[in-house]
């Protein structure tokens, strides 16, 4: 069974970094027996390199991942945000890269050959077409013979090994492929009847096959080699506690394998195909579930795990000695015979396509095969960031943009409150012709609660996706101020909802929370413990000369009205209005009922009388024998005030009924802020 390197990037746009791009135009339709050339031989376009001059690394697209390799080239796929799967042919040889149709993400990638030029695409649920990348025409195989469906697990050049289902649990191997004008269609044989193949592995025309299935009367763990020249196995062998999280390896002499479980040591094994020796533990390591790779090159067995930070190692067959590091964070294994083909990265080479095959010395030699991104150096040539933001108008963020001298970035930034710490970040990814990058920071932190006013620091990274050109870093300085907003208790410009816990204490939430989806716990500013001894709390607005909302609030005791001056995050020590406010069932405030501009504060009496006190000069409430009396006679419908949370200020009153709850206009939904459940808070102390 193939695997394919993990996408790492899912870019907004492709390009095709080399000088020659070759487009094939091929139908999804079934060919004609002779099969119709759909593809124009293969012919260098003026100034492309030739085999001859193609002496170093060539450069493919930085959003390119490795899928599939043989002897003549490699498949590498990119997945837009948008739009289908795109897959590219890329031959060493000469650098060149040529599109493939691009597919459903749905549908399987196409595989390149082991041995060849060669890619085989699936175009319909029975039909595969091998497309010859050295210009050959196109063929078209059948694969419907042994039954529907089926899987296409290895593609030696000229054969289709797929694994398919015979409709009561047991899968086979079935080969197809077309040597003249007819499909010829094999099925292995060898295997039990109750087979299931669990992972193939070709080389130099013969496949290992891990399966499950009976044998002499015992259901286990195999491991068997089939001659695909014959369609038949010609050797198999019990591999108890096999690992079921790794691929197997084949070689003429050799055949390779893991033990153990995820919650175990998985150890490492070789056996001589001859059976002149038992098998041999060759390494162990704890992979706790994730993928190992494993691979046959020379006399040596290379390995890795998707999570390992020494990266692709390799153990001696001879003499056991260990390499580590070779290449670090490496995808899966592809290619056959004694080439490996890896995608991974390199401090000289940086980030790319590389073959591993023996070098002089009989030792796996690391040879860079294609970079994957641009190389040239990070450069930034414009830079746009503002001294200043003010995010009290809707639609008014922060803007930071930067140029840069090439593409094939990705860029960070960090925006950071000095004070307290809390920080906004993003990250964009430039691919392709694009060097220009624009954040729009909106004036929130991460969890979306307001940004507090006050001097920030940002800083930005760009770094290459190809690990060559040099990270470049800037920083500077903005301040933010927002002002102060009506009934704010965070020092950010936007309203806040007081709300006092089941265990007394008082806290304010930032409402611009509340108008995104919650992903995480609300962000909230503590105000203190001991507010149970109130049976009235009011968000009054701005009562004194300070430019901070205040708090009022009734003891329940003694009826005395206490005032708490805001001092932007915090609220000052209480001071006493007066006593005597327990006259009162209804208390309301933070509404300017009498336009000059100041908050004022409501009360209706025992009696259904309505009183209101005007804001004075100190700008606090009265005693309660200074308030104006506005109405006599019950009140059905008890009036409640509150100031503007969202828009231009003017007073507002509303009636309602005791068991109706009113809506606020021009503020957070009412299911936010009425019917949301109610947070965990902790402890807090107040003064």
């Amino acid at each position: 069974m193939k695997h394919h390197s993990p996408a790492l990037r899912r870019p907004a746009r492709r390009r095709l970094a080399v000088a020659v791009v070759v487009a094939l135009a091929v139908t999804a339709g079934t060919a004609a027996a002779t099969g119709p050339a759909l593809a124009a031989p293969y012919a260098p376009a003026s100034g492309a390199a030739s085999a001859a001059e193609q002496t170093g690394p060539f450069v493919i697209a930085a959003d390119a991942n490795l899928r599939s390799a043989g002897s003549g080239g490699f498949v590498t796929s990119a997945f837009p945000e948008t739009g289908s799967t795109v897959y590219r042919w890329n031959r060493p040889s000469d650098g060149t890269v040529t599109a493939l149709p691009s597919a459903d993400r749905a549908q399987p990638a196409p595989m390149a050959a082991a041995e060849g030029e060669r890619v085989a695409r699936r175009t319909s649920a029975t039909t595969y077409r091998i497309l010859d990348m050295a210009g050959g025409a196109p063929v078209d195989l059948d694969v419907s013979a042994g039954g529907p469906g089926g899987e296409l697990w290895e593609f030696t050049g000229d054969t289709l090994v797929m694994r398919k289902s015979d409709g009561n649990g047991a899968t086979g191997l079935h080969l197809f492929s077309k040597p003249g004008d007819t499909t010829v269609h094999r099925v292995v044989t060898g295997l039990p009847a109750d087979t299931r193949v669990a992972r193939t592995a070709y080389s130099s025309g013969e496949l290992a096959v891990q399966y499950r299935g009976t044998v002499g009367g015992r259901t286990e763990e195999r491991l068997a080699v089939v001659d695909l020249a014959t369609a038949k196995v010609v050797e198999d062998r019990a591999v108890p506690g096999i690992y079921p999280n790794a691929t197997i390896a084949l070689t003429p002499t050799h055949v390779a394998w893991a033990t153990g479980s995820e919650n175990t040591d998985v150890v490492l094994t070789t056996a001589l195909r001859d059976g002149s020796q038992p098998p041999v533990r060759r390494t162990s390591l704890r992979p706790a579930g994730s993928f190992v790779n494993l691979r046959l090159v020379g006399d040596w067995l290379m390995y890795s795990k998707m999570t390992s930070v020494t990266g692709l190692s390799a153990v001696s067959l001879e003499d056991g000695t260990t390499l580590e590091g070779l290449l670090k964070n490496p995808g899966h294994f592809q290619g056959s015979g004694d080439e490996l083909m890896v995608q991974g990265s390199t401090a000289k080479g940086g980030v790319g396509v590389h073959r591993i095959a023996p070098g002089a010395d009989g030792r796996p030699a690391v040879t860079l095969v294609a970079h994957i991104g641009a190389i040239t150096p990070t450069t930034v040539e414009t830079q746009q960031a503002p001294a200043t933001a003010d995010f009290r108008r809707a639609g008014a963020p922060a803007a930071l943009r930067w140029t840069y001298g090439r593409s094939d970035l990705w860029v960070d930034l960090w925006v950071t409150h000095k004070a307290t710490g809390r920080s906004w970040n993003s990250y964009q990814r430039l691919l392709g012709t694009d060097t220009d990058v624009a954040f729009s920071w909106d004036g929130t932190y991460s969890d979306r609660s307001a940004a507090l006013n006050g001097d920030y620091t940002w800083k930005m990274v760009a770094t290459p996706l190809s690990g060559l050109g040099g990270t470049v870093e800037r920083t500077g300085t903005l301040r933010v101020d927002s002002g102060v907003a009506a009934h704010g208790y965070s020092d950010t410009g936007s309203p806040d909802l007081l709300v006092r816990n089941e265990w007394g204490h008082l806290l304010s939430y930032d409402v611009r929370q509340f108008l995104n989806p919650r992903y995480a716990d609300w962000t909230q500013r503590p105000h203190g413990a001991g507010w149970y001894i109130y049976d009235r709390l009011l968000s009054a607005g701005n009562l004194d000369a300070t430019p901070y909302s205040d708090v009022i609030a009734r003891e329940k005791s003694t009826g005395v009205l206490w005032f708490y001056s805001g001092k932007g995050t915090t609220l000052a020590k209480r001071t006493a209005v007066g006593g005597g406010w327990n006259a009162y069932t209804t208390l309301a405030a933070g509404s300017d009922l009498t336009g000059d501009g100041r908050p004022d504060l409501v009360a209706t009496d025992k009696d259904g009388v309505l009183w209101l006190y005007k804001a004075s000069r100190p700008r606090r409430p009265r005693r309660p024998d200074r308030g104006e009396r506005h109405e006599a006679g019950p009140l059905d419908h008890p009036l409640q005030g509150h100031g503007e949370l969202e828009g231009p200020p003017r007073p507002r009153r509303q009636r309602r009924h005791p068991a109706v709850r009113v809506r606020r206009r021009h503020q957070a939904p009412r299911a936010a802020l009425l019917t949301a459940p109610p947070p965990v808070l902790p402890y807090g102390v107040h003064h």
